[in-house]
Order: structure tokens, then sequence, then C-alpha cells
């Protein structure tokens, strides 16, 4: 059950370097925080998950047994997926309230030596949401673009 929790929520915390602040947080309007976020699209240092990955594993989102629905990601899809979430055309400004028990799924990311190193809860009915940890300036808020829930509908359609 632990495990679980684990999986589906994030109950820890995640501190955010200095210097990401200043760059990405720190602006008195959206205008200014979205215009850091823009000369920062395609910068390898924030590119997701910052790390090299081996293998990314799907859960869906489902109380008690999420660990159980886990698929591994083919490696063609693993590159799919990893050009989709560094790729901002993916992603719009819009508004991302919503919680992360609403995901359908989630996307975990693991090194070589099998520790995660990336993970990203997917809202994709009804809300097109994104949450990522760690953060990529090429997701945006992590809404989902138009061209983006097509997009990832159809890399994970198989799964």
């Amino acid at each position: 059950m632990i495990y679980d929790i684990n999986d589906r929520n994030q109950f820890y915390s995640v501190a955010t370097a200095e210097e990401e602040l200043k760059t990405f947080f720190m602006h008195k309007t959206s205008e200014g925080q979205e215009k850091a976020y823009e000369e920062n699209f395609g910068n390898e240092k924030y590119k997701f998950p910052r790390k090299k990955v081996a293998q990314i594993k799907l859960y869906k989102n489902i109380f008690l047994i999420s660990r159980l629905t886990s698929k591994n990601i083919s490696k063609s899809d693993k590159i799919k997926l990893l050009n989709f979430f560094n790729n901002s055309e993916n992603f719009s400004w819009g508004e991302t309230t919503w919680s992360l028990d609403e995901s359908e799924y989630i996307l975990r990311f693991f090194d070589e030596n099998e520790v995660e190193v990336g993970k990203i809860w997917l809202c994709l009915e009804g809300c097109g949401m994104t949450k990522s940890i760690p953060f990529s300036p090429n997701m945006k808020y992590g809404g989902l673009s138009q061209l983006g829930r097509k997009n990832i509908k159809e890399i994970l359609d198989d799964y």
C-alpha cells in the first residue's frame, strides 16, 4: 500500500534550485515568467528529466493497484515520449488547476540502475493536464495543446 501511495501521489518535497527559482519563478508578472520559459525552450540544461533514461513505465492511477497495472514502454515509444515532453508545441499556456488524483496515468522514468529520475502525471480525459518532476520550461505550465493531446494519444494508444 505504501508503494501505491508513493507512486500515485506526491508526498515528498522537491527542492527547486535557487538558480531556477530566480530564472523561472521570481517574476512580477505572468508575462515575465512566460518569457523566461520561452527563452529556455530547448535548453539542454532543462530537458526533461535531465538525466539519461533507460526505461519508462506507465501506470494507471488506480487506488491500491496502480503498481499492478505497470507496463513497460517500448524503446521506440520511449524516444517518442522524451521528444514529446521536450517539445513546447505540445503544451499551451492555459489554466492548469487540477489535482494529481484526477490523473488517469503516471509515467515513471528510470535510469540504468532502476532509480527513478522523473515522473509525470497525465490527466488526459477532460482536463488535458500534466505535472512533472523535475520541472521543465518546455512543458510550459503543464497544459496540453490540441496538438499535444493528439500526439500523446497516438503514443500511448497501444498501452
